[in-house]
């Protein structure tokens, strides 16, 4: 494994293997040895995501909204996890748990602005205890390979001066940042260049065709090789 850099783990290379009907999750070891899944939010996560919401630290809420917003409304849950997964797509990334499903740890979204169908802003989130592993920027990567099958070119993001995790993997991804005022950064960064999905062709195919089976509801039963 590259030093500081996610190996994708093939579906079949997975111990214990997927069990029968289990949901399809893309995952990658982090290079501290970290074994997290990624697969897209749906409605059903509305609890879930409520819960890890209030599970998140005053900074880690601030920082994900840029308001001391101590819990989430129904609306703001619902606007959260009913998504079209084309236009607002969101992957949701966990550790596996006994039975086969995801501990959820984070969230990563964007959301295409309604004044340019190309561009998308993007926002993260991640558990406390799991900051600094490097899980933020594999969910951009995991996004951009994702939006830009969607005909989108550019992320972008409005984030607090301070949140310099935030910053550096715009950085990382050749963005460039500017001031927004009142304490606010705003990054960009431009889709197809070399560094935005270096996770390799394997994790970058798979991570479409799950994305494309949470937007199209019709291939849900579609495996890894299209049958």
């Amino acid at each position: 494994m590259s030093a500081g850099r996610p190996r994708f783990i093939p579906p079949l290379d997975l111990r214990p293997p997927p069990g029968p009907g289990e949901e399809p999750v893309v995952w990658f070891q982090m290079p501290d040895g970290l074994e997290v899944g990624l697969r897209p939010i749906h409605p059903e996560d509305r609890e879930a995501l409520s819960e890890g919401f209030r599970a998140l630290s005053d900074d880690s809420r601030y920082h994900r909204f840029l308001t001391p917003l101590p819990r989430l409304t129904d609306a703001q849950a619902r606007y959260l996890t009913e998504i079209d997964q084309i236009n607002h797509f969101a992957w949701g990334i966990g550790l596996r748990d006994p039975g086969g499903g995801l501990r959820g740890i984070g969230v990563a979204r964007y959301v295409r602005e309604s004044a340019d169908a190309e561009a998308a802003e993007i926002a993260v989130a991640i558990t406390d205890e799991h900051q600094g592993r490097g899980l933020g920027s594999l969910l951009v990567r995991a996004l951009a390979v994702v939006a830009q099958t969607h005909g989108i070119t550019r992320l972008t993001g409005v984030v607090l001066a301070e949140n310099r995790a935030m910053i550096r993997i715009f950085e990382k991804l050749g963005g460039t940042t500017r001031s927004s005022g009142a304490g606010l950064v705003r990054a960009d960064a431009v889709l197809g260049g070399q560094g935005l999905c270096n996770l390799g062709d394997a994790a970058c195919t798979e991570l479409v065709r799950v994305a494309d089976r949470a937007a199209h509801p019709s291939n849900r039963h579609r495996g890894p090789d299209g049958a």
